[in-house]
C-alpha cells in the first residue's frame, strides 16, 4: 500500500488510495484474507470490473474530432488496483527470474527502458554503416492495444509461456464481463458492457499481461543482417543490406510475419503509422543521397541528414 500515489484519480467509488492508507492499519488482515480468496477462487468483485473511462487528447493531433486523436484512460476502484499491482509484480518477477519474455523486449520491465532500446537500435545503425550498408527499418503501432485485446489468445499465450492456472482462471475474470461509463465535461454516461473487455489502458497489470500477447512476434534473432525490439505495443524490426533498394524483400518478410500475428491475435496495426526509415552511409561516396528516408504508407515524408 505504501507504494500507491495517495491522491491518484480513483474509480466510480471515489475513494482514493489516501482512505486506503488511513484505515489500512485496521483493516489490511481483511483486505489480504480477501485477495488471497478471490486469487484462490478466480474471481473478483464486479465493482472492480467497472471503469470510470476519461477520454484524453493526444498530444500533437491535427483533428480532435476523430475519436483516433484520443486515448481513453480507465480509471478503476483503486483496492482493485492494489491487487493488480501485488499480480504486475509477480508477472514481472517470474518474467525476469525465469526468461518468460524475449530480452529484446522493452517497456513495462524493469531494467529495460526506452532508452536503453534506442541504444541497443543506435548501435545497429552504427554497424550496419561500419560495414558501408543500409539499415532499413519498418515500425508498426497497434490500434487500440490494450482495450482491444483479445482475452482468449492472450490466456494461450500465457500458458505456452509457463504461467500457472490460478493465475491464468483470475486474469481470464479480469478480462471478462467488463463495463463502463464515459466521462466527458463533467458529465458521465450510463454504464454499459464492454462487447470486448481486453485489457483496461490504466490498470497496473496491462502493461506486463500484453507483453505476453505480442511476444512471439518480437522474439527475433538481431545480428548483423537484422532483427526487431519492441515497446510495449509497439514493434519495430529491421533488415540491412548494400542499398536501401535490395533491403526491400526482407522488409516485405516483415511485413508478412506482421500480418500473420494480426490474423492470429485479432489485433490490428495502424497504416498511417507504419513507417519505414532508411538509415544510409553519411559518405557521399557511398551514397548520393546520404540521408534517413522516412517512407509512410509507400510515400516518402521526408530525408534527414545525420552526422
Amino acid at each position: 500500500m505504501d507504494d500507491h500515489p495517495a491522491w491518484k484519480a480513483p474509480g466510480e467509488d471515489g475513494l482514493p488510495v489516501i482512505v486506503w492508507k488511513k484505515v489500512w492499519p485496521v483493516v489490511k488482515y481483511g483486505v489480504l484474507a480477501l485477495f488471497r480468496a478471490l486469487l484462490e477462487e478466480g474471481v473478483l468483485p464486479d465493482q472492480w470490473r467497472h471503469a470510470k473511462i476519461i477520454p484524453l487528447k493526444k498530444p500533437d493531433k491535427p483533428e480532435y474530432t476523430l475519436a483516433e486523436a484520443w486515448r481513453p484512460i480507465s480509471l478503476l476502484s483503486t483496492l482493485g488496483k492494489v491487487l493488480e499491482a501485488v499480480l504486475a509484480e509477480r508477472l514481472s518477477h517470474a518474467v525476469e527470474t525465469y526468461g518468460l519474455l524475449p530480452t529484446n523486449h522493452f517497456g513495462g520491465r524493469k531494467q529495460r527502458s526506452a532508452e536503453q532500446a534506442l541504444m541497443l537500435l543506435q548501435e545497429q545503425v552504427y554497424a550496419a554503416w561500419r560495414g558501408r550498408r543500409v539499415l532499413s527499418l519498418i515500425n508498426f503501432d497497434a490500434k487500440g492495444a490494450y482495450n482491444g485485446v483479445c482475452k482468449e489468445r492472450l490466456i494461450q499465450r500465457m500458458r505456452a509461456r509457463g504461467i500457472p492456472e490460478k493465475l491464468l482462471r483470475w486474469i481470464e475474470a479480469f478480462c471478462s464481463n467488463r463495463t463502463a461509463a464515459i466521462m466527458v465535461n463533467g458529465q458521465c454516461s450510463d454504464a454499459r458492457a464492454l462487447p470486448q473487455s481486453g485489457l483496461p489502458q490504466g490498470s497496473p497489470l496491462s502493461l506486463i499481461a500484453y507483453l505476453f500477447l505480442n511476444a512471439d512476434l518480437v522474439q527475433r534473432r538481431i545480428d548483423a543482417n537484422g532483427g526487431a525490439i519492441a515497446f510495449s505495443d509497439d514493434f519495430t524490426a529491421w533488415v540491412t543490406g548494400p542499398t536501401g533498394h535490395s533491403n526491400r524483400a526482407g522488409i516485405a518478410s516483415i511485413i508478412e510475419s506482421a500480418i500473420d500475428w494480426e490474423k492470429r491475435s485479432g489485433a490490428t496495426f495502424q497504416v498511417n503509422k507504419t513507417s519505414i526509415i532508411h538509415f544510409t552511409c553519411s559518405d557521399p561516396k557511398f551514397d548520393k543521397l546520404p540521408a534517413v528516408v522516412v517512407t509512410v504508407q509507400g510515400h516518402e515524408r521526408g530525408r534527414v541528414r545525420l552526422g
